[in-house]
């Protein structure tokens, strides 16, 4: 997620905290049970009495065709998903010829707006793709509605799919589900890391190990960087690598099991990490704020050995990375490996649910998204891994040299639960930026981080109550 996202979900609040003005924001609605897919045949007409001799007895009435539903589907814009998003339409309509699916996307910028601005009002997507952390959000401003337990069952949802997705699930009730999941590796430059004199079919297996393969691949010329070993940029990822990984790896654990209380500062370990991590451009000097734009643009121009980033960008580096480069899995700290999840996902909206209609077809298109078949096709195309476990299992991802370190790694990965994930992501951005680039005391800076956040959690859930 890019920094611009704060801009989003800010809006998105602001929309929300304006409709709230206007009148109560609604409950989701719950839906009602689905309208058939066509109405009874019409009863066969009694034949005339006969006058003279019988008549044939009248032959009941032709069925009428349903009408075709139409239901609109919201995603924001991003090429190669709008492009499978397309096909996969084409094949669902084939498969379902009275049900039209029309396909809208907009800008990552305006995305959040758009839904806050139009699902209270009636309008717009029935079914919509969203980032996973903005789920108590878009719940508790009533623009999602329940996953119809029918045709959803709790227990089958958490048989099929990996146990990641199950933080979709709130009080209870499933609200959505994803057709695929990300986590996270490292992209290194394999050119980079000959010169430097390492031996680019070892990666490093602990952090420790890439903190040394990063200093050597540092190069200042006149007291500038030239290369950074490991570019750092919370904005990005590395906001991820510290909360649900560097955490877990030094033996803490980020969050309460129910979600209550933030736990990052809770033991030695959370220190450490965040120790870890600043060291990098504090202390080891392998990385500069200043160098590139950020992760993804200082390694695609080189001037980057190393960065952390998802499944989700392999088509980006195969794309646009002129050197030598791979992929290699999360590695472990001293007490742990771990890995960060992630995943945009699929509701059915609260719009939807009020149509019996609207809500059979919209049920219809989530399972058909959801569905094995679709899963074989998406990671190809766009590079994240299937949400089901037995799809993971395919010999075609199994034994993808680029795929395979993102699989190592999937049952160790850990999804954040976020209130505000911008807010959340902000505060350690800040505490970093107070260590590297105004000399704060670390341990100082990740505690003011941790009162920022939970202060989020506890007014959100003083809310619940």
């Amino acid at each position: 997620m890019k920094r611009v996202l704060f801009v989003f979900v800010a809006a998105l609040a602001l929309v929300a905290l304006m409709t709230a003005c206007a009148a109560p924001t609604p409950e989701p609605t719950k839906p009602p049970a689905p309208a058939p897919t066509q109405p009874p045949a019409a009863a066969p007409t009694k034949a005339p009495e006969p006058t003279k001799a019988p008549e044939p007895t009248q032959a009941p009435a032709p069925t009428v065709a349903a009408a075709p539903v139409e239901i609109e589907y919201w995603q924001y814009f991003f090429e190669t998903k709008k492009n499978l998003v397309d096909q996969l339409i084409v094949e669902f309509q084939k498969q379902n010829p009275n049900i039209k699916v029309v396909h809208t996307t907009f800008p990552y910028e305006q995305y959040n707006e758009k839904v806050a601005a139009s699902v209270p009002a009636g309008r717009g997507p029935d079914v919509i793709n969203l980032f996973y952390g903005w789920l108590p959000l878009y719940i508790d401003s009533g623009y999602l509605a329940p996953l119809p337990e029918k045709d959803f069952p709790v227990a089958t949802i958490e048989k099929d799919f990996i146990p990641m997705v199950q933080i979709a699930k709130v009080d209870g009730k499933y609200y959505a589900l994803p057709t695929a999941v990300r986590n996270l590796a490292i992209f290194y430059n394999k050119d980079l890391w000959t010169k430097a004199g390492l031996d680019a079919t070892k990666p490093p297996k602990t952090f420790d190990e890439l903190a040394e393969a990063a200093k050597k691949m540092t190069k200042v010329e006149g007291g500038k960087m030239m290369v950074a070993g490991w570019r750092v940029d919370l904005s990005n990822q590395d906001h991820n690598l510290y909360r649900e990984i560097l955490t877990r790896a030094y033996g803490g654990i980020p969050q309460s099991d129910d979600h209550k209380k933030i736990q990052w500062n809770a033991t030695p370990g959370g220190y450490e990490a965040w120790q870890f991590l600043v060291d990098l451009t504090a202390k080891h000097k392998v990385s500069e704020p200043t160098i590139g734009q950020d992760g993804p643009t200082a390694w695609l121009a080189q001037q980057a050995g190393m960065m952390v980033s998802g499944s989700f960008y392999l088509g980006t580096a195969k794309s646009k990375a002129t050197f030598n480069w791979g992929v290699f899995p999360m590695p472990a700290g001293p007490k742990a490996q771990a890995n960060f999840g992630s995943f945009w996902t699929h509701g059915i909206t609260s719009k939807a649910a009020k149509d019996p209609a609207k809500l059979a077809a919209s049920v219809k298109f989530l399972q058909f998204l959801t569905s094995a078949d679709v899963m074989k096709k998406w990671t190809p195309a766009i590079g994240e891994l299937p949400a089901r476990a037995e799809v993971l299992k395919d010999p075609m991802f199994v034994n993808d040299p680029l795929l395979a370190p993102f699989l190592q790694t999937l049952p160790v990965s850990y999804a954040s639960y976020f209130v505000d994930e911008t807010a959340d992501r902000k505060a350690l951005m800040d505490a970093y930026d107070a260590v590297v680039l105004k000399n704060a005391d670390p341990k100082k800076s990740l505690d003011e981080a941790v009162a920022k956040v939970q202060k989020l959690f506890d007014d959100y859930w003083a809310k619940k109550k």
